[in-house]
């Protein structure tokens, strides 16, 4: 009988610790690929701050939202055969509660190296098209808000080689799960 009770604590130990193996092994994958999802969204975050920053005039903040992921086909984070859906939204502040929000896509923007094992920004995250986006946003953003003085206010945002030096800029690199 002792034999009998050892040999099933020992199954029971065995059968814990290939568990807490897997466990961990899920675990530490899930995070390896959330910092994955940073690295991509901080390319994007870094580029179009610096160019807002840089090319238009009228900015008085940059607020970055953090980073939303859409876990597809898994309730333990699991990625599926589609892949995961990331963005990161941020809001331009033409003044202190008036501001137009883009979001970008990690893939639209972003795509994974297999050789170099990280993030790359893609041709399609260049000058022309934020600057279509940026336009767009505004009118947007125009008819959202309608009183003239507001209005106003969005209208001083515009391309300028001097920019906007004095924009405060809030990164966000924080995970979130969207939410619909």
């Amino acid at each position: 009988m002792k034999n009998k009770n050892k040999i099933w604590i020992w199954l029971t130990l065995i059968i814990l610790v290939i568990l807490g193996a897997v466990g961990g092994k899920r675990y530490m994958d899930m995070k390896t690929q959330e910092k994955d999802y940073q690295d991509g969204i901080a390319i994007i975050q870094n580029y179009v701050s610096d160019y807002l920053v840089k090319n238009y005039q009228g900015i008085e903040k940059i607020d970055w939202q953090g980073i939303g992921v859409e876990y597809r086909n898994s309730p333990t984070h699991g990625a599926s055969l589609f892949g995961n859906y990331v963005n990161t939204r941020v809001r331009v502040y033409v003044s202190n509660d008036l501001f137009f929000t883009m979001r970008f896509t990690l893939t639209e923007e972003t795509d994974y190296d297999d050789n170099l094992k990280k993030y790359v920004k893609l041709d399609s995250l260049n000058s022309e098209n934020l600057d279509s986006t940026i336009s767009m946003e505004i009118r947007n953003a125009k008819k959202d808000f309608s009183k003239e003085s507001e209005n106003i206010k969005f209208d001083r945002v515009k391309s300028f080689n001097s920019g906007s030096p004095v924009a405060k800029i809030k990164y966000d690199l924080e995970l979130h799960e969207l939410k619909y």
